[in-house]
């Protein structure tokens, strides 16, 4: 097994815009080789939280250490070596063959002039075959269904990097199967690449089956945080969603949290 390290920690971050303050003294340690997700109402900070992580914004207050360096002082090229993004959506761009939008995620490494090489097009093909998608390789991107592309964008964000992985909401628009399946290799990459995965999430039930630990976040403060089973509890879940849910065992371990008003 490999050693795990502190990969991102925040000390006391708080993020504004303008005067309207969105992120209040979040204090967190991230793992290598561990899936950490993010859970909250829409609005609760999760997305800018995640902005702040890979530096498109800069906290107000506090400091975040990437690999023990203070991210305020490395440039966005820097941090983006380490650190890789898989957005919620994405939009039709040009009618790029799929290998080709993988292999954009090389852009940290060859620079705004340069163009791929051999290798870059074989780290995109590595990646692609990591998460059994070689045969999208030669595909339209924008022919190509929904959880196909979100699986696309994450064989680039493993090119860029597989040291650190962000995610926002990434399985919004798909079906139960291709939602298991895609957090399923993210689960994957954890185990066999190391991989530190920081996702922000809506569902619960979710969470509970892929993620090592939680943040419970609510209008920009951490309400807890800590392992999954532990945190997880019906109190913090009804606190975090304002709801009154019930908890329904699915394995000696695992439960499914729905609202009361679903089970009726």
């Amino acid at each position: 097994m490999a050693l795990k390290t502190i990969k991102i920690q925040c000390k006391s971050l708080g993020f504004r815009y303008g005067k309207k303050d969105i992120l209040h003294n979040i204090s967190h340690k991230f793992s290598s080789g561990s899936f950490c997700a993010i859970l909250g109402r829409n609005g609760s900070g999760k997305t800018t939280f995640l902005h702040c992580l890979n530096g498109i914004h800069k906290p107000y207050t506090g400091e975040i250490l990437i690999n023990g360096n203070n991210s305020q002082f490395m440039s966005q090229r820097e941090i983006a070596k380490s650190i890789s993004i898989v957005a919620q959506e994405y939009m039709e761009i040009f009618p790029f063959k799929v290998l080709d939008v993988v292999v954009m995620g090389r852009a940290p490494f060859i620079g705004m002039t340069s163009v791929p090489d051999k290798k870059d097009y074989q780290l995109a093909i590595n990646a692609l075959t990591t998460l059994n998608a070689a045969k999208l390789a030669n595909l339209n991107f924008n022919k190509i269904s929904g959880g196909e592309r979100q699986i696309a964008m994450l064989a680039s964000a493993l090119v860029q990097t597989n040291e650190i992985i962000l995610l926002d909401e990434p399985t919004n628009h798909l079906d139960f199967n291709k939602k298991y399946l895609f957090l399923f290799k993210i689960k994957q990459l954890c185990k066999i690449k190391n991989t530190c995965v920081i996702a922000s999430m809506h569902d619960p039930n979710l969470a509970m089956l892929f993620a090592d630990s939680v943040i419970l976040l609510n209008n920009g403060k951490i309400i807890d945080q800590g392992p999954t089973k532990k945190i997880m509890t019906k109190h913090n879940i009804d606190t975090l969603y304002k709801t009154d849910s019930a908890q329904i065992d699915i394995s000696l371990t695992k439960k499914i949290f729905m609202p009361q008003s679903v089970l009726k």
